[in-house]
């Protein structure tokens, strides 16, 4: 390799990147995204020439996205035969679009930029798994950052669209590339650098046709919006937007550190782990600053969705609305096929388009076994529950003015005077005709008008467990004892019964 200036500070960047990404020193495999333009040309030789300084092993690769015809086959065929001559292991592989947005329904974007896009990271993501590659390194630079940055601001972006695009971060698209990062390690360079380092290494290299065609938005805003402001406004745009960027980023990560910090005292059940629905407590959502609203929102149709692309700045101002507003049972359509729905009492981000409902079914009346002072407690299976009984002394009494505690997402518990139970519990739901006597209440009321005073989702009324006793109903699960199995502070020696009722996971 020729020892210039230029060389050497391009690969300098790199190193450095390397060595900030925790990459350095551990024999990892780093999948390298060649198009076998200037930038991703440069970065795979750089990447060849650190690899044994940082203990590495480089892949290259290379889609055919079958969109520019002979063009798009002579760039697959000069990637594949620059890889052969450098040694290096290379997947090259060519993609039907139409094939794709059938293989990935509701998917696919159906814009030329967004197609290539995902098809793209798909590919990337597969090679990366099939390598057992810890990040795919891409050819971004500042200039890419620049324009970045102007598009977003362009189209009413927030903080998230000013951060631009980070050094290293997660993968953004598909799951299947869940665990594998997404690495940059040419955004410190500029477009200018490529260039002149693969002029000064002999380096062929290809120019993308799409990068003239005037009616893609990113080439507008390279040929003639960002001249345009270099000339007229500022000669040092690109490293304006590119500080504007790294402000945006770092408040970004104290903000992405707070939605952490609130995400378990809001959200309920596994959130969303597992691409399920996430249910967020209110008004605990509402009392937070909208800007942390807005974050746990997006946070939430991320883990939905499986990303946050098509997430634009309104819809986020609209899910804050439907929150703030009093209006239990209204729905609100995202993009990607996810809705948001409010009930009295929480949020929901689902993919249903009619309320989920987070409880288990129950068919049928299921006798409970009673502890007794000397057993203790029992545990009972009954369907998709657990509910547990124990036994506790008269110095436990429990006074919450609900007689019950709140849902926390998987347990309901609340405690019951043990001698109201007659020497028998049940657990069962909903009956036509069953009454019920809230604590605090001298009269009983139809279950049917309980659960509409409390805001219960229709929904969820036929699945809401009940304990029973032969006097009647003595508890609505998460949301009421009745009166008359209540815990009278007059009668300190009164033995209790704690009953937890919890979903099994």
């Amino acid at each position: 390799m020729a020892s210039s200036d230029a060389l050497g500070a391009l690969e300098s960047t790199v190193s450095q990147a390397i060595s900030r990404a925790g990459f350095s020193g551990r024999g990892l495999t780093l999948i390298a995204g060649v198009s076998g333009g200037p930038d991703s040309t440069a970065l795979l030789h750089c990447l060849l020439n650190l690899r044994k300084q940082h203990r590495l092993h480089i892949h290259a690769a290379h889609l055919n996205h079958d969109f520019r015809g002979q063009e798009a086959d002579d760039d697959a065929a000069h990637v594949a035969g620059m890889a052969k001559a450098l040694d290096v292991p290379a997947t090259v592989e060519k993609w039907d679009p139409d094939e794709f947005r059938r293989d990935h329904p509701g998917r696919a974007s159906s814009s030329f930029e967004d197609l290539a896009r995902e098809m793209r990271y798909a590919f990337l993501a597969g090679v990366a798994r099939a390598m057992g590659a810890v990040a795919v390194a891409v050819g971004h630079t500042a200039d890419d950052q620049a324009e970045t940055v102007l598009l977003h601001i362009l189209r009413g972006a927030g903080l998230h669209g000013l951060a631009g695009m980070a050094e290293l971060t997660q993968w953004p698209w598909p799951k299947e590339g869940e665990g594998i990062s997404l690495f940059r390690p040419l955004l410190a360079a500029g477009r200018e650098d490529t260039v002149v380092y693969c002029r000064e290494s002999g380096l062929e290299t290809r120019e993308d046709s799409g990068n003239s065609l005037s009616r893609f938005a990113r080439v507008r805003v390279r040929r003639q919006l960002m001249p345009a402001l270099a000339s007229d406004y500022n000669p040092k745009i690109r490293e304006a937007l590119g500080r504007l960027a790294r402000t945006a980023a770092l408040e970004l990560d104290y903000l992405e550190g707070e939605t952490v910090r609130v995400w378990e005292t809001l959200v309920i059940g596994s959130g969303g782990e597992s691409g399920g629905d996430v249910y967020f407590r209110l008004p605990g959502l509402t009392a937070l600053h909208p800007a942390l609203q807005a974050n746990l929102l997006r946070r939430a149709y991320s883990l939905v969705k499986g990303d946050s692309r098509r997430l634009q700045e309104v819809h986020i101002k609209n899910m804050i609305d439907l929150a703030a507003k009093n209006r239990s049972g209204r729905s609100a359509a995202l993009p990607g096929g996810i809705t948001i729905h409010r009930t009295h009492t929480f949020i929901v981000i689902s993919r249903d388009p009619i309320l989920p409902c987070p409880l288990p079914r129950l068919d049928g009346e299921h006798p409970l076994e009673l502890p007794s002072e000397s057993s203790g407690e029992t545990v009972t299976e009954v369907q998709g529950w657990w509910v547990t009984l124990r036994f506790s002394p008269p110095d436990s009494v429990i006074t919450d003015s609900r007689g019950v505690a709140e849902w926390d997402g998987q347990a309901w518990k609340c405690s019951l005077a043990a001698d109201s139970l007659g020497g028998g519990l049940t657990m069962r739901t909903r009956r036509p005709g069953d009454r019920f006597q809230p604590l605090g209440m001298v009269q009983d009321k139809k279950l049917q008008d309980f659960f509409i005073d409390e805001w219960v989702p229709r929904v969820w009324r036929d699945r809401v467990p009940l304990l029973v006793t032969r006097q009647g109903i003595a508890a609505v699960a998460g949301y009421r004892i009745s009166d008359w199995a209540r815990i009278d502070e007059k009668r300190p020696l009164l033995n209790v019964i704690k009953a937890t009722i919890e979903k099994i996971i």
